[in-house]
């Protein structure tokens, strides 16, 4: 059974946030993990500043097992998978605890608001993004503060064709969208033609024997950035799916950004990692 964990450190937006990952989840057929990282980090702060007790008292922890049950009351029809929401604990918001989590508790999927990767530890300067997800041993899905739905009936991988990951397009296939694998040649590589490229989608869409599997080539161009927000704007995609630290993908659409920025084109981004992970 897929495991996806949610992170939740803002009590007033924890419902809305829990809500959406429960949508997804659903999406996936996959169980639900609450994590509340807040109450440890104030409490390890109130220790060591050796603050008065009664200002822990009056931190407004989020209340994890009575949202888990608002959760688990959901109505489906008869036949519809239903995910079964449960509740974990973690004592520090870092990348190596959440390595030992993914491992534990066999997560499939991470789920993060986007202001949370702030909050990690240990982050060094420069995009925040990349140097935490790149420490993350599963794919992180990185949701917008504001985005009202997760519905994800379109999905755009951005990748070089000549080196699409497989194991990728199985693990999005799972969301059951339509799949936009969009072609950005690696740097150094020429653009692909045109009837070449349809071959080799054709090739990867009866491997995987998936047929929601469509052609975006993106030629060279000055601003990348441009062309992949024509497309998503034309084509209404709701996901962005990218692979770490493979042909410079990450980088090209991050790299200018803000230190602080998370996500591009304010949309819900898919972080992969590159190798293996999904064997």
């Amino acid at each position: 059974m897929r495991n996806i964990l949610l992170f939740i450190d803002d009590v007033a937006e924890a419902p809305a946030l829990a809500k959406k990952a429960l949508k997804i989840a659903n999406q996936c057929k996959a169980n639900l993990q609450l994590c509340n990282v807040a109450a440890s980090q104030v409490r390890e702060k109130l220790i060591i500043h050796h603050y008065d007790d009664i200002l822990l008292d009056e931190y407004d922890d989020v209340d994890l097992e009575g949202l888990a049950q608002q959760l688990n009351i959901t109505d489906q029809t008869e036949d519809a998978f239903v995910p079964f929401v449960n509740c974990l604990e973690i004592t520090s918001f870092n990348s190596r605890t959440i390595k030992e989590m993914v491992v534990s508790h066999h997560i499939w999927l991470i789920i993060m608001d986007e202001r949370q990767l702030n909050s990690l530890e240990n982050v060094d300067t420069g995009n925040r993004a990349l140097k935490v997800i790149e420490n993350i041993n599963c794919p992180v899905l990185l949701i917008p503060q504001y985005i009202a739905c997760c519905d994800f009936n379109k999905i755009a991988y951005v990748t070089d064709l000549r080196y699409c990951d497989l194991g990728v397009l199985n693990f999005l296939k799972v969301f059951n969208a339509q799949l936009f694998v969009t072609h950005l040649s690696a740097p150094g590589l020429p653009d692909m033609d045109e009837q070449y490229a349809r071959e080799i989608l054709e090739g990867m869409s009866s491997k995987i024997s998936y047929e929601k599997l469509f052609l975006i080539n993106l030629k060279k161009n000055k601003n990348i950035k441009n062309s992949i927000d024509t497309m998503v704007d034309i084509l209404e995609i709701k996901m962005l799916a990218l692979v770490n630290k493979k042909h410079q993908t990450f980088e090209r659409l991050f790299d200018n950004f803000p230190q602080e920025a998370q996500i591009y084109h304010d949309l819900p981004t898919m972080i992969l990692l590159y190798l293996n992970w999904f064997q």
